[in-house]
């Protein structure tokens, strides 16, 4: 008779992005991710402390697959792809997405992404205060645009009405050029404006 393979966090961890990609964020709970693995929803207790503790160890998980960018890169085109990819990580997992947004990993994917992040902003010119304080920004930003990018919208009835309000503002731009909330166009017009403000700051 064989043994049944012993349950780890970081199998627990597999197998509730599995449920959570496969059938979204409201399957993400105890019961659903116990009947994944066959074993009792208090087993999972024993690895972690709460569901919380789990959502944590599943985000970090997420992100497994965001690459280290290129240490030859300049340092704003690297923060670049770190944004981008997290935020692309992150929605490739529609179950855990909304959790990464409202709780940035602090594990060992989160640690990785950090330190990269850090070492760009002092490359460009920021002290060691002022690195953390942009990292802290950006983080920040992607959580929001994240947050936003899982709820993205479209150029529905309410974008057409705030299209217009703007178009009437006296010698308002055109609305038109409204991005919709949530898209890839308005994450990155952003994720530049806050790039150039980092290079404003650091030649100052």
């Amino acid at each position: 008779m064989s043994r049944a393979r012993p349950m780890t966090p970081s199998g627990i961890a597999e197998a509730a992005l599995r449920v959570g990609d496969r059938d979204g964020e409201k399957a993400m709970s105890m019961r659903r991710i116990a009947a994944e693995l066959g074993c009792d929803p208090m087993a999972l207790y024993r690895h972690f402390p709460d569901r919380q503790g789990l959502l944590d160890a599943v985000a970090d998980l997420a992100l497994a697959d965001v690459p280290d960018p290129d240490p030859k890169a300049d340092w704003a085109d690297r923060l670049r792809a770190l944004v981008t990819d997290i935020r692309a990580a992150a929605l490739r997992h529609p179950g855990i997405a909304a959790h990464v947004a409202a709780r940035p990993p602090l594990a060992e994917q989160g640690r990785r992404l950090g330190v990269g992040m850090i070492t760009a902003l002092m490359e460009a010119g920021l002290s060691g205060q002022d690195a953390i304080r942009a990292a802290q920004t950006l983080v920040a930003y992607a959580a929001s645009a994240l947050a936003m990018a899982v709820r993205a919208g479209t150029r529905d009835e309410r974008w057409h009405q705030v299209s217009g309000a703007l178009s009437a503002l006296p010698g308002g731009p055109p609305g038109a050029e409204l991005h919709v909330a949530g898209s890839s166009d308005q994450f990155e017009y952003g994720l530049t404006l806050l790039l150039s403000g980092i290079r404003a700051e650091a030649h100052r």
